[in-house]
């Protein structure tokens, strides 16, 4: 083999790397709108992702970036920042931070739970210092053990659902930590909301999300899958095979054909799946779910389409609020839900670094930040 067809396969795996590496992982972030980006923030939260609201309307923020839990009075006055918690360790065993600005589910006023370093934390936050409850496994993945976990649901039971991303799994905990079960998803899940029977997860790497009973057994699914994997599997491999075949063959110009041919169908594959899933009932990464307070619909985050999607609670669309920017009622990186008591929603606007509340049928009415 000579040194110039050396050289020339040398490029092109090089190429081939790199355009695997574009088009698998941050191909989502190319296709992200400029309002995506985290600017420094102006007010007073930098990051925020979990929120809940309490029974008073007190609203209870974790901001990501300083690992804080910020409580907020129904006027939104700031009342509390709790940055650690005496004798907590992480899922390694590990003192730290407990706040990873994750997702929050709130028992009774004043009373957290939240996904902290692989594991979740429980902690009464009513006195003038917050006092640690219980922390809820360990990093791993043995039975009640963790390994990233993110969304965190509890059913009128008290039980705890979590999930367990890189585990690809959901566990189950009853209302004192104890591990119940878990099963297996598909690919790894976000976000999950337990509402009578039913648990829907975010499985957002995919763009879908899907519908289980509490077994575990899949119901249905909202939104298409996303085909992007499957594409690059079949296309990259057969680039780099073709050209590899016909270059020993002698036959470089053909090589050089199939590789390009190979190459765009990776690329043109996987934008054209990304850009299918843009409108009404498709998602671009699905994140936190909420059930209406009538129980009657579902508000789904549509990360990276900088919105707020309304199906019933079998997925069938209904509507859509919000559009990617930074005014009043546009959305940036939009993070968890909650409804306050009279019934209004609010949304972590995570990449405006506030909060913005919208009527049920999405009319924008005011921020906090």
């Amino acid at each position: 083999m000579s040194k110039r067809t050396k050289r020339v396969m040398l490029i092109f795996g090089i190429a081939m790397v790199g355009l695997g590496i574009l088009t698998r992982t941050p191909l989502r972030r190319m296709l992200r709108t400029s309002t995506h980006k985290h600017e420094p923030a102006q007010g007073r939260f930098s990051n925020p992702e979990g929120l809940a609201i309490d029974s008073q309307g007190n609203f209870y923020v974790g901001d990501q970036d300083p690992g804080t839990l910020f409580i907020h009075d129904k006027t939104g006055k700031r009342v509390k920042e709790i940055t650690s918690l005496e004798g907590y360790r992480n899922g390694s065993g590990e003192p730290g931070g407990f706040c990873r600005g994750l997702y929050i589910v709130l028992p009774e006023p004043g009373r957290v739970i939240q996904t902290a370093t692989h594991n979740v934390v429980e902690l009464d936050a009513r006195g003038e210092t917050a006092k640690l409850v219980r922390i809820i496994g360990s990093r791993g993945a043995g039975p009640g053990q963790m390994d990233g976990p993110e969304g965190v649901s509890r059913d009128v039971n008290g039980d705890l659902y979590v999930t367990d991303e890189h585990n690809r799994r959901i566990n189950v905990f009853d209302a004192e930590g104890r591990f119940l079960r878990s099963w297996s998803v598909p690919q790894d899940p976000q976000c999950v909301t337990v509402f009578r029977d039913r648990v829907y997860v975010s499985l957002n790497k995919r763009n879908y999300l899907a519908c289980y009973s509490k077994e575990g057994v899949e119901r249905f699914r909202i939104g298409h899958e996303a085909l992007f994997p499957i594409v690059l599997y079949i296309t990259l491999p057969s680039a780099v095979a073709s050209f590899a075949l016909f270059m020993i063959l002698r036959r470089k110009k053909l090589a050089i054909i199939l590789a390009a041919v190979f190459a765009a169908a990776a690329g043109g594959g996987s934008l054209a799946d990304y850009l299918r899933h843009v409108g009404p009932g498709e998602f671009r990464v699905p994140d936190d779910i909420a059930v209406s307070p009538d129980g009657s619909e579902l508000y789904i985050v549509d990360r990276y389409n900088s919105r707020i999607q309304v199906t019933d609670l079998d997925g069938r669309f209904k509507r859509e609020f919000a559009r990617p920017g930074g005014k009043h009622g546009e959305l940036s990186d939009p993070k968890q839900l909650a409804f306050d008591p009279e019934g209004n929603l609010w949304v972590a606007d995570s990449g405006n670094h506030r909060l913005q509340c919208f009527s049920p049928d999405g009319k924008f009415l005011r921020i906090l930040e």
